[in-house]
């Protein structure tokens, strides 16, 4: 049914299940992408950082100076794209005004701009970007079916003038 090719089988199903005690560090370290990362190293106050393992400190291995990242940090994209989401929400009010509720163009989606915002100043911290895009997309969510039911009934008012 499975064949072992070259110390691989040729179907996921047939692997054997994942261990669910303690497991040597290296293991599926060079081979699986989406292996956890180990947790970083603790660092005592006013001790040096340590050096990552396979770099000469900061520095090259010949003193020269390190290169820059080639690419950006990680979810920049995805906090992007929950900003730019977030400033469409605006096009909401706009809807109110020509429907003739100008009273109601004072309802903006605050929460979801400021967390696009934070989530983008802090590219350093990845949890800090994942928990403003959380946020960012439940507070547009949650903006969404708020202006739905206003407008629903913002409609209906319209209608019942007509």
């Amino acid at each position: 049914m499975s064949e072992l090719r070259g110390g691989r089988r040729d179907s996921f199903w047939d692997a054997e299940p994942a261990s669910l005690g303690p497991q040597p560090a290296a293991h599926h370290r060079g081979r699986d992408p989406f292996a956890p990362a180990p947790p970083p190293p603790v660092q005592r106050h006013g001790a040096p950082a340590p050096a990552a393992p396979g770099s000469a400190g900061a520095s090259g291995a010949d003193g020269a100076p390190a290169p820059p990242p080639s690419e950006p940090p990680a979810r920049v994209g995805s906090a992007v794209a929950a900003l730019l989401c977030a400033l469409l929400t605006l096009l909401c009010p706009l809807v109110f005004v020509l429907l003739g509720f100008p009273m109601l163009s004072l309802l903006i989606d605050v929460p979801a701009i400021v967390f696009g915002i934070v989530g983008l100043t802090r590219l350093h911290d990845p949890m800090e970007v994942e928990r403003c895009i959380r946020y960012t997309w439940a507070c547009i969510l949650v903006y969404l079916a708020l202006m739905a039911v206003i407008l629903a009934a913002a409609i209906m008012v319209v209608l019942s003038f007509a």
